[in-house]
């Protein structure tokens, strides 16, 4: 070094893998030979442990989860610490996230199963781990999502609305459709599309003005995850938006939405919970209503005057692997799918839900103004 002090640096093998050369003096501050010596010794016991002490961008695990749960509402972030800490942190929160392998979550599984617990409670593991790992893969500190090829809690199948909900499907859609009203821009878009043309949130979060044309999105194939074989670009399917969007939204370029997923749906799990007032069964404690249900709603209310597999087929992006996607999604008429949707509509508006609608679409174009306004 330049001022005359000594760089120690390490080559060495440990438990089959070989570590190139390592400045033990830059990264730990040696400036001994008995330094040096101890310090290899601690890094070979760490590196024993599982602990990559050399990782520099990774991070351990329960710094990961613990961060990642401080962006979640209360409700969630209280069960979910529970859980983490109680099954997963004693296994894996030493470690860095690109450390921790397929083995370890394997392990944690059958302590859980050891345990009894049930299907439900286990499946909370993935839940947890899911958007932790799918972040560090897009920071590049892993590689490969250990999560995606493992089963935890088997194929939990979530309960029917009806043995969740304590009043008619009606009844709570039309409170969540309410709820959705008065939510504030830009989150009453997302959900009021998601309720009343039960698209995904990763499909709406991808919708940009242009994808709209007179009241009609054309889904281009990259949006959605139905046509992943197919041209990004191509329009594969049409569906109509109802005039409350239509109103808000007004006309634009480019993306629609600001958030990411994981926002929205926090947003609407307390819309839910705390704005709603749903009537719920004990069973919607461990499977809340949730986006996705929207997809349940409308295929249960419409179903009997329409068919289950028209419903599916038209407003759910339902496949039959047997036959050709394209021919059977275009052998229904556009103006079919309409009525479908406008059916559904009706139903969910009420009779004397007039003046409710229109005072919720002028109070959001109101706080869009202002805010565009302060902006």
């Amino acid at each position: 070094m330049a001022d005359g002090s000594k760089n120690y640096v390490a080559i060495f093998s440990h438990n089959g893998t070989r570590y190139g050369e390592r400045n033990l003096t830059k990264l730990f501050g040696v400036r001994t030979a008995k330094q040096a010596f101890e310090q290899l010794l601690e890094i070979k016991s760490e590196l024993s442990k599982g602990i990559d002490v050399f990782g520099i961008k990774s991070e351990k695990m329960d710094d990961l989860v613990y961060k990642y749960l401080e962006t979640r509402n209360e409700e969630y972030k209280k069960n979910s610490t529970s859980s983490y800490n109680k099954h997963i942190k004693p296994r894996i929160g030493h470690l860095y996230i690109n450390k921790v392998t397929k083995n370890h979550i394997n392990t944690i599984k059958k302590n859980m199963e050891d345990m009894k617990l049930s299907k439900a409670t286990i499946k909370k593991v993935k839940t947890i781990l899911t958007p932790v790992f799918k972040e560090a893969l897009n920071d590049d500190v892993i590689t490969k999502n250990i999560l995606e090829n493992i089963s935890i809690g088997g194929n939990t199948v979530k309960p029917d609305l009806t043995d969740r909900l304590n009043e008619t499907l009606i009844d709570a859609i039309r409170k969540i459709y309410k709820s959705a009203l008065k939510q504030p821009h830009d989150y009453n878009v997302m959900f009021l599309i998601s309720i009343m043309c039960a698209r995904r949130y990763g499909e709406i979060l991808k919708l940009k003005y242009e994808d709209i044309n007179n009241g009609i999105v054309h889904v281009r194939a990259g949006t959605t995850k139905t046509y992943k074989d197919k041209n990004p670009h191509i329009t594969v399917e049409k569906y109509p938006l109802p005039k409350e969007v239509l109103e808000i939204i007004g006309t634009g370029t480019g993306n629609i939405f600001k958030h990411n997923e994981r926002t929205y749906s926090d947003k609407y799990a307390a819309m839910i919970d705390f704005d709603a007032n749903l009537q719920l069964k004990p069973l919607a404690k461990d499977y809340p209503i949730r986006s996705h249900d929207n997809r349940n709603f409308i295929i249960s209310l419409q179903s009997k005057e329409y068919g289950i597999d028209f419903v599916g087929m038209a407003c759910l992006s339902h496949r039959n692997k047997k036959a050709n996607i394209n021919a059977r999604y275009h052998s229904i008429e556009f103006d079919d799918i309409k009525e479908v949707y406008e059916n559904y509509w009706e139903k969910l508006r009420e009779k004397n839900s007039k003046e409710f609608t229109k005072n919720a679409i002028k109070e959001a174009m109101d706080s869009l103004n202002n805010s565009l306004i302060t902006h």
